[in-house]
């Protein structure tokens, strides 16, 4: 068995998407990955490649500097994943996320709801995508003419929760209202989501939010649920694990970088205005939202409304410009398109899975849509 070691760092949510897509690639050379958990030293790395024969490493450092360097691996190639390009110049390949791109796409959702303040949460280390992040957001603001203010952590502020909280909540304060917020991950945005609502700000209304890296644990259990910036992490996977099988059948080959732009925004509570203040719609949204995968009618939703089903479907229909059917089968086609890209999900599985009520009814919706079939999509 031909035996590939991953060494990883974070726990997140991410890191499970990120393992699928090294194995849609591993399974197809007939690699087995072995994962090492938690900070190894280089005497570990060591030892490890004696023990398990090792082909080649990849070493996930989710978007943090690590203490293993391509040396340490005495010769076994070496792919760094989320790590900082500076490693290329070591002589081993690196992918990462695009941090520009993901706070450009924060950016441009803030601005559909054309406030005239925007604000940055950072991080509490000067790390590279963080930095990247910041200039991104900052130019695309600059260049559509907005005020941009910046929220910078302290180095010791993250194992001082009470000092963090105090000093970021007076920032909130001092915030122009309304303004547009880009927290530069899901942790941060979190924190400065649940300072606004704990001083009594109106969400998204006097403060909107975005966060970075689609973590559902935080983005969904948020209190207003939290819109955030979707990174490609499956591909970041495969294309290390590809990279990787370069290093091996070519050691000659020169140290690759590369960047992967993000699927997209999520969007949620935290970002979605209306022109026109309507709880009942806004709670509808949000329902469909959640459950339009579950088998959700439309008349279940129609039926959360303290009226009739005909002016429910009036109020819905003249502030978001579609009815809660057209509503929920947009919501189901996102998710369908989503298991789309995911090889190990059966095009026949996919209809049952995003709440579609056959297979039929789901590639009749997706041609009319797209001109195309399920099975063209996959392949393209």
């Amino acid at each position: 068995m031909k035996t590939i070691l991953v060494f990883r760092t974070t726990s997140l949510e991410c890191w499970q998407y990120k393992l699928e897509g090294m194995h849609r690639f591993a399974d197809s050379r007939g690699w087995h990955l072995q994962v090492i958990d938690g900070d190894t030293s280089a005497h570990q790395v060591a030892n490890l490649l004696d023990l398990w024969e090792a082909l080649g490493c990849i070493v996930e450092a989710d978007g943090g500097d690590t203490k293993l360097r391509p040396r340490h691996f005495r010769g076994t190639p070496v792919v760094f994943l989320d790590h900082s390009p500076d490693m290329t110049a070591e002589g081993a390949s690196v992918v990462r996320h695009d941090s520009a791109q993901i706070a450009r796409v924060a950016a441009k959702e803030l601005l559909r709801l054309d406030f005239h303040d925007y604000a940055l949460v950072g991080w509490f280390s000067q790390a590279y995508w963080m930095l990247d992040k910041l200039e991104a957001f900052k130019s695309v603001l600059e260049l559509h003419g907005k005020r941009i203010h910046v929220f910078e952590p302290e180095a010791g502020d993250r194992g001082r929760t009470t000092s963090f909280q105090r000093r970021l909540r007076a920032w909130l304060r001092r915030l122009p209202k309304p303004c547009g917020v880009f927290g530069v991950n899901d942790y941060i945005t979190e924190r400065a989501l649940s300072a606004a609502v704990a001083q009594g700000y109106q969400v998204p209304e006097e403060l909107a939010f975005v966060g970075a890296d689609n973590d559902e644990l935080i983005c969904e259990t948020t209190r207003p649920s939290m819109s955030s910036v979707l990174p490609d992490f499956k591909t970041t996977g495969h294309l290390a694990a590809e990279l990787l099988a370069m290093k091996i059948y070519a050691p000659a080959s020169p140290a690759a970088l590369r960047v992967v732009p993000p699927l997209g925004i999520v969007r949620r509570q935290s970002t979605r205005l209306f022109k026109r203040s309507d709880a009942d719609v806004q709670a509808a949204m949000e329902l469909i939202r959640r459950k339009a995968a579950d088998g959700l009618r439309a008349r279940d939703v129609l039926a959360t409304f303290p009226c009739s089903r005909r002016q429910a479907e009036i109020r819905f229909r003249s502030l978001t410009g579609r009815s809660v059917l057209e509503e929920i089968q947009d919501v189901r086609f996102a998710r369908a398109m989503e298991f789309l890209k995911s090889p190990s999900v059966a095009i026949g599985a996919i209809a049952g899975r995003s709440g579609w009520p056959s297979e039929l009814v789901l590639e009749r919706y997706v041609r009319q849509r797209t001109g195309r079939t399920l099975s063209e999509i996959r392949k393209s």
